[in-house]
């Protein structure tokens, strides 16, 4: 087995035959046996050790991988078979003539998202909240936040969501911490950690402290950086795809942080679909789920 030593855990390849399957990495030290690796466009893989001569250490920027930096890695027989980009392109060209573009993804998925967006980025434009805080008027902006909450095409939060939200603004007593962290949170073009966390504690404040809620205002209003989270749809796509979401049913930063990668990661991937900002993403995410569009 000459050279097979070389393969340690973590070492970054490519398979001299198998490109299709693009960067792998090696997920444990391989032995006199057998080397076991897991490739972006593959997934796991376990090749004879005498196969070790059609691997090719990669480094570098070469070795870049925004999948493999964030590489899932279910326990055996306790996740759906990994579906790849190429499978999933190919789904979404089946259940969507015309892809992301197409005549079908507008009327089901893409229009009433425009709309959203539209009624955002009206609602929540800068200097309308700004004057709104320079006078004062914070209950307004609770108003307005809620506004999007309720709206009759916003199928982002549950009903129950919806409700826990209105029930929350009619007691609530921070209107001026609300409207605060809401401007905070919904104006900047980037998100920031601290935004994020204090927005977040008012919702909890709202007993409605939920993902659907939190980011659906920077997903319209920011679409060309910022992400949906739909927890169920996010964390099963996230799986077959085989990419770490850490994803945890509390707000937090890092579930947010590593869905902003995921996003990067499927923009990339399907960039021969021309996605023109993250509600193509979003729309391509969906199709991911195979609760939606069962491969």
């Amino acid at each position: 087995m000459t050279g097979t030593m070389q393969f340690k855990k973590g070492v970054r390849v490519r398979h001299l035959t198998k490109s299709e399957w693009g960067i792998g990495q090696i997920l444990e030290d391989s032995n006199t046996e057998t080397i076991r690796l897991f490739f972006e466009h593959g997934g796991e893989k376990t090749l004879q050790a005498v196969a070790a001569e059609k691997l090719r250490v990669v480094t570098g920027s070469e070795a870049t991988s925004l999948h493999l930096d964030n590489m899932y890695l279910p326990a055996s027989g306790k996740s759906r078979p990994m579906v790849t980009m190429e499978q999933a392109k190919l789904r979404l060209l089946e259940v969507f003539p015309g892809g992301l573009h197409g005549e079908k993804m507008q009327q089901r998925e893409r229009g009433y998202k425009d709309e959203l967006a539209k009624f955002a980025a009206e609602t929540y434009a800068g200097p309308r909240l700004n004057q709104l805080m320079q006078v004062g008027q914070y209950p307004k902006v609770v108003e307005l936040a809620y506004s999007l909450v309720k709206h009759r095409e916003n199928n982002f939060p549950s009903p129950f969501e919806k409700v826990a939200f209105g029930n929350g603004i009619k007691t609530n007593t921070r209107a001026h911490q609300f409207a605060k962290s809401f401007c905070a949170w919904v104006l900047p073009e980037q998100p920031t950690q601290q935004a994020f966390e204090a927005f977040a504690i008012e919702l909890e404040h709202l007993n409605c402290a939920k993902w659907p809620i939190l980011t659906a205002y920077r997903f319209l209003m920011h679409p060309q950086i910022d992400v949906l989270i739909k927890p169920t749809n996010l964390a099963n796509a996230a799986e077959v795809v085989r990419f770490e979401i850490n994803y945890r049913s509390e707000l937090n930063w890092l579930t947010y942080f590593s869905v902003m990668e995921f996003y990067k990661h499927v923009r990339k991937g399907i960039a021969d679909l021309d996605p023109q900002d993250n509600i193509d993403v979003q729309n391509f995410i969906w199709c991911i789920d195979p609760d939606q569009y069962p491969l």
